[in-house]
């Protein structure tokens, strides 16, 4: 069946319009009315109504004068940062994690709490449904409006729905996320994969901005990605693109809980450099003392100069850099940017990474890509959350963009408004 496509009506082009405003002020710098009319091609006399509404709004703030070169100096206009908050939301393998953040991404609330792999889905949801609530009240008390919630989750998503379609590692299947927070909750919730999810955040708040082309590698208990490509998110066909943790790296490997052999999770993750110090001399020593093998411990250890925690780091870095060189050998990208908990060990991981992709991603296009360390290191996925939310304010109208598949009967939008920032 051919795509349909929504027609310019007055809504949707006052939409449209609203978008490429706010987009532009987002990334700045303060701008008059007549110069976002010059940036933006729009009419003088459309910026100047939209500019009018999006002050009544208080989505944007008038913020001084231009200085004057003959004639009234302009009006300076920016994004008002505290126009409303942002709950933003993470289900990782084994914790739930919630903040309260602003337009910018500045935390002013959060909350966290681990559970075990056999607890039950509906715990978890409930965990992550007491926090939102809590976020809700937060916000209430401070007089803040709120915007919605990001929900940033492992595994397949399909986000139009907002359903966690498989995460293999906790064994969930068709999770209506969206539709069940929303209901409980009260607020507009988007939900989509965590690597896509933290990608966004890499791409609004951190070390990716302005970058078009850059892969995003988010390495917690699982391990997965988020492609960005000309600007835009890549989701794939179906809407799955980016589980880069199921590449096989070693066909002869250990089983992942996917089911195939040797993926590169299995080999590069978190709980694969856990699983590295447990089978050494340490283990034993862990047993004798009553303590869990955790990454804060292996960390503490490697500073200490252990040579086995050492050996396991290495080897954990070597998988990893494989990996990254089959990203840019595939991608070609300008960034790859390293995030999630095991982040927490870059500088023992990325020095070993980097030396692996010089050896085995090609010389062209090993001299043009920058392999760097998230500043959310584990906060990666929830900050992720909040940059769904902003994204889906910047962007609307955002139904179904061109090249998303679509899992609903809502018709397809024919203009994309989404990451790369308006000139």
């Amino acid at each position: 069946m051919p795509r349909q496509f929504r027609t310019g009506d007055q809504t949707y082009v006052r939409q449209l319009n609203r978008s490429i405003l706010l987009q532009r002020l987002w990334v700045g710098p303060r701008l008059s009315r007549a110069e976002l009319a010059a940036k933006t091609g729009l009419n003088k006399t459309t910026v100047s109504h939209m500019v009018d509404d999006l002050l009544s709004d208080d989505l944007v703030l008038e913020v001084g004068r231009n200085p004057s070169v003959g004639g009234r100096p302009g009006v300076l206009l920016e994004l008002n940062r505290d126009a409303g908050w942002i709950i933003g939301c993470e289900i990782g393998v084994g914790r739930v994690s919630v903040v309260l953040a602003d337009l910018r991404a500045r935390v002013t609330w959060r909350q966290q709490t681990s559970f075990a792999m056999t607890a039950g889905l509906d715990s978890v949801v409930d965990s992550l449904l007491e926090f939102i609530l809590q976020a809700k009240e937060q916000a209430r008390l401070s007089g803040h409006r709120l915007f919605g919630v990001g929900v940033a989750v492992p595994g397949l998503v399909d986000v139009t729905a907002g359903t966690l379609v498989y995460e293999p590692n906790m064994g969930w299947r068709d999770v209506p996320l969206q539709a069940e927070l929303a209901e409980h909750s009260g607020l507009p919730v988007l939900v989509d994969n965590d690597g896509n999810a933290a990608a966004m955040a890499e791409r609004y708040f951190g070390v990716a901005q302005g970058v078009d082309d850059f892969a995003y590698i988010v390495a917690n208990i699982g391990l997965g990605a988020g492609l960005v490509i000309g600007g835009h998110i890549h989701h794939g066909m179906s809407g799955f693109a980016g589980e880069a943790g199921h590449t096989t790296i070693d066909p002869n490997g250990p089983l992942c809980r996917c089911g195939n052999r040797g993926c590169w999770e299995r080999l590069a993750s978190q709980r694969a450099l856990i699983e590295r110090v447990a089978t050494g001399r340490l283990a034993a020593g862990y047993r004798n003392r009553g303590e869990a093998i955790t990454l804060e411990s292996i960390l503490r250890e490697a500073q200490a100069g252990d040579a086995v925690v050492v050996e396991a780091l290495h080897e954990t870095g070597t998988y990893l850099g494989i990996g990254i060189a089959n990203l840019v050998n595939v991608l070609n990208p300008a960034l790859v940017a390293f995030g999630g908990s095991l982040s927490l060990a870059h500088e023992y991981l990325l020095p070993v990474a980097k030396e692996v992709v010089a050896r085995r991603a090609m010389t062209e296009l090993q001299r043009t890509v920058r392999i760097v360390v998230s500043p959310f290191r584990q906060d990666a996925c929830v900050m992720g959350g909040v940059a769904l939310v902003l994204h889906d304010l910047l962007s609307r109208p955002s139904l179904v963009p061109v090249g998303r598949p679509s899992h609903a009967s809502a018709p397809a939008v024919r203009v994309e408004t989404a990451l790369r920032a308006v000139p």
